[in-house]
């Protein structure tokens, strides 16, 4: 295992001699240090278990300086930092660790524990670790002040539960800086060390429990730089310049995209090529002239590329520039098992064609391709600066794939991801994009907004950022956005379909036929480009609009022929939805519904991408002068329900309304009327009564919800929701073993004051009603607004009563279960 740090020899000797190993009577492990003479610094939670005044046996360094000694804990301890202190019984002559009295962020660190794997004391043996210094001045997931810490030793061992190591001493240029505490763990399994992340306790609690403190040192170890600032130090460009140009067959867009987004996530700035250019001005002009700002290119080779004619025309080029610019850098990277042609063959490449590769590039290969573009030698590679660059590119790797995970699931299970990445502190913007991808397609385009709030625009960032404000209804501030980057150049198959989409957005909103045909010009104009699928069968769809039906078949058929070609493991859910999209401007209806029914189906829990394929699907039906609902059958999205209603009647209310004694007959009305209205996706509270009942039939048929509370979670349940039966289920519900349940963050930090509860609840029911009829627009679908009532009038705002009212209002009729 490679260590990031150099600590010389002699320092890990004298670390080691400092060095504590700690079995508590509980039979837990534990590590500490020599913080002062005759004292023992480590981790409270390690011997919180020591009876106080008895003394226990410790094992002091290593080799020939170990040493078993009696220590007892002094009476003085920060349970918040987790810091406490040992004194030794009769002394100990060991030399103590000299105190840091300042840390910068991304030094390096080096630090001696125990893994808890010994029965006895006299059988441990110790282990270094090293990493560098994330953040100097943070806290734990519970608030804690803290250090935090990377060690990739203990990333590449996150498979197992990090053991024995709390109150490890860490050290920075021979100095103590604080002690292990904590790691962040898997979502899965908080056990396990997820991404090598460690908090420390800062050295200053651990001197404040001492009465004769040691005087601290300073210190002034070398930063290590980010992977962006190391590309900005080494490879600083111009305004218009580009690290590297990324050309690739629109057919490979996908596995390109991830390439761009860790490119530029690690720094690079990227100019993308999707197009199969034509011959003749464009060719001369732009690609030229993207090619002479660019420092570097890089080609994806796969059997697309390879039968695509502009395609080899462009390799021509490149491999010129190659030739007559030495300084120039061409990297091919082969996505197959296609061979590589002989202008290219003789270059360096990079095999990306393994299976481990298939969404894109990760690991080492990722690193020296990297390096490769920035000209890093092989001896650069071997420096504690660049094994902290590979180490926060595995890292980034891990948060990645995580995120991937996460995103066939709920929501949430994304937030947590990005909840863990926040605490890295890492500048690396792949993780986020992947996350806005994710958002994206689950129709969460808030939520892509605000986590690319501070991120540097990137091309990736902005393209997602724009599709995202297009959803939203944003249409001007989407449009601006599209065409600055169409001004900049990068009209490629991705940008230009989003700005016809942009274009079609606004036909669609105002009836305006010049959109119309503005957005078919532009679809058109970027298929002929680049021959995309995606861009060709919404131009297709578009000529069937504007009338041209001779254009319609011919786009539909060329697109057909384009996508046959492609291997079936290779499609996903839109390459389907194309096929099917095709199939049906031919009027070939079986075709269609099997190929949309494929679609839905490697688009699962993906509403909003499945009802965007039933809404394109009823527009060119319709444009064909059919029913238009003949593909819903194949592209199945949830209704969307507004659930609320009564809460289960407090002890001693002079009029019952709502009692227990009637809670079955309403449970089994309510789970019939949701089997009727099939798979839906649940917007409301979580009171006792209604909301609680109709939250626990959503998950035991393992559907979705979003949960809207008016104040926290805690405050809610005294509130709202009282003890026994009901408490035990909202607890079930807001833990992460009901993921399709999903709470979002409470609209008020506190608990307002008596007075002020109704205003809160309507507050919270007008946020439901905004979300619900949002969604549901989103999904081409009507609210269905379910409530448990007596039909009476309610006790004023916020109440059952007010809440009918206010969906009435909106012209929604509301299906009662009349108490």
């Amino acid at each position: 295992m490679a260590e990031l740090s150099d600590v010389a020899a002699d320092d890990l000797e004298i670390l080691k001699a400092a060095s504590v190993y700690i079995r508590s009577p509980d039979g837990s492990t534990g590590s500490g240090y020599v913080i002062a003479p005759g004292f023992i610094g480590t981790a409270w939670h390690v011997v919180e278990s020591w009876p106080a005044g008895e003394s226990f046996e410790v094992m002091v360094g290593m080799g020939k300086t170990r040493k078993t000694v009696q220590a007892r804990l002094i009476p003085r301890v920060d349970e918040d930092a987790d810091a406490a202190v040992l004194e030794v019984v009769g002394g100990l002559d060991v030399k103590p660790l000299p105190v840091a009295s300042a840390l910068t962020r991304r030094a390096t660190w080096d630090g001696y524990g125990f893994p808890g794997v010994a029965n006895k004391i006299e059988a441990s043996s110790g282990l270094s670790l090293s990493g560098y210094v994330q953040d100097p001045n943070t806290q734990t997931d519970f608030g804690h002040p803290a250090v935090l810490l990377f060690s990739e030793q203990i990333a590449a061992g996150s498979a197992t539960p990090l053991h024995g190591f709390s109150g490890s001493p860490v050290i920075v240029d021979g100095a103590l800086v604080g002690h292990l505490v904590k790691h962040i763990g898997e979502v899965d399994d908080n056990r396990r060390a997820a991404f090598g992340y460690v908090y420390a306790c800062p050295i200053a609690r651990v001197t404040a429990l001492l009465d004769a403190p040691p005087k601290p040192q300073a210190i002034s170890p070398t930063p290590l730089r980010t992977q962006r600032e190391s590309v900005k130090d080494e490879a600083p460009l111009g305004d218009k310049e580009y690290h590297v140009f990324v050309s690739y067959r629109s057919t490979d867009r996908p596995w390109a995209m991830s390439l761009v987004a860790r490119m530029e996530g690690a720094g690079l700035k990227v100019f993308i090529d999707q197009k199969e250019l034509e011959p003749g001005r464009y060719l001369a002009e732009q690609l030229e002239d993207a090619m002479r700002r660019s420092r570097a290119a890089v080609v994806l080779v796969s059997r697309g590329w390879l039968d695509s004619p502009w395609c080899n025309q462009e390799q021509q080029v490149l491999t010129q520039r190659a030739v007559e610019d030495k300084a120039f850098i061409l990297v091919p990277l082969r996505l197959d098992k296609s061979e590589m042609p002989m202008l290219l063959g003789t270059r360096v490449w990079f095999d990306f064609s393994r299976e481990t590769y298939v969404d894109g590039p990760i690991g080492h290969d990722l690193e020296r391709l990297i390096d490769t573009l920035l000209r890093r030698s092989a001896a650069d590679t071997l420096t504690p600066q660049a094994k902290a660059v590979e180490a926060e590119r595995a890292m980034t790797d891990k948060f990645v794939a995580s995120i991937r995970i996460a995103a066939l699931g709920n929501a949430s299970a994304i937030d947590e991801v990005l909840a863990d990445w926040s605490k890295t502190r890492s500048d690396d913007t792949a993780p986020l994009i992947a996350a806005a991808e994710a958002y994206n397609g689950k129709a969460l385009f808030e939520r892509t907004l605000a986590i690319f709030g501070g991120t540097p625009r990137t091309l990736r960032v902005r393209q997602l950022t724009a599709f995202a404000k297009r959803k939203l209804g944003l249409i001007n501030e989407a449009c601006q956005e599209f065409e600055a980057l169409r001004r900049e150049g990068n009209l490629d198959a991705e940008t230009g379909g989003l700005l016809a989409g942009t274009y079609k957005a606004r036909w669609l909103e105002s009836g305006d036929a010049a959109f119309m045909l503005l957005a078919y010009e532009t679809y058109r104009e970027a298929y002929e480009r680049s021959g995309d699928p995606f861009n060709g069968i919404n131009a297709a769809a578009m000529a069937l609009q504007c009338g041209d039906v001779g254009k319609m078949h011919e786009f539909a058929g060329q697109v057909l022929e384009v996508l046959k070609k492609q291997p079936a493991d290779k499609l996903n859910h839109w390459d389907k939805a194309t096929f099917g999209e095709a199939y049906l401007l031919k009027k070939r209806m079986d075709d269609a519904r099997d190929w949309y029914g494929r679609a839905a189906a490697a688009a699962a829990g993906l509403h909003q991408d499945i009802a965007v394929m039933r809404r394109q699907a009823r527009r060119n039906l319709r444009a064909l002068g059919l029913q238009d609902d003949l593909m819903d059958s194949v592209l199945p999205v949830p209704r969307v329900l507004a659930y609320t209603g009564h809460r289960i009647d407090a002890d001693g209310r002079i009029s019952p309304r709502f009692p227990m004694s009637k809670v079955p007959a309403v449970r089994l009305t309510i789970r019939k009327k949701l089997q009727a209205l099939g798979a839906v996706h649940g917007f409301g509270g979580a009171a006792s009564g209604t909301d609680l009942i109709v939250l626990e039939e959503l998950a035991n048929r393992n559907l979705t919800a979003t949960v809207i509370l008016p104040f926290p979670a805690e405050d809610f349940a005294s509130v709202s929701v009282g003890g026994g039966h009901w408490k035990r289920v909202y607890d079930e519900l807001r833990s992460s073993s009901k993921p399709s349940i999903q709470f979002d963050p409470p609209l008020q930090d506190d608990l307002p004051p008596a007075q002020a509860l109704s205003e809160a609840f309507r507050k919270a029911n007008e946020k439901v009603q905004r979300l619900a009829m949002d969604y549901a627009k989103r999904l081409d679908e009507e609210v269905i607004v379910l409530v448990v009532w007596d039909g009476k009038p309610g006790d004023g705002p916020g109440g059952t009563s007010d809440n009918v009212e206010l969906w009435r209002f909106s012209g929604a009729e509301p299906i009662i279960i009349d108490l």
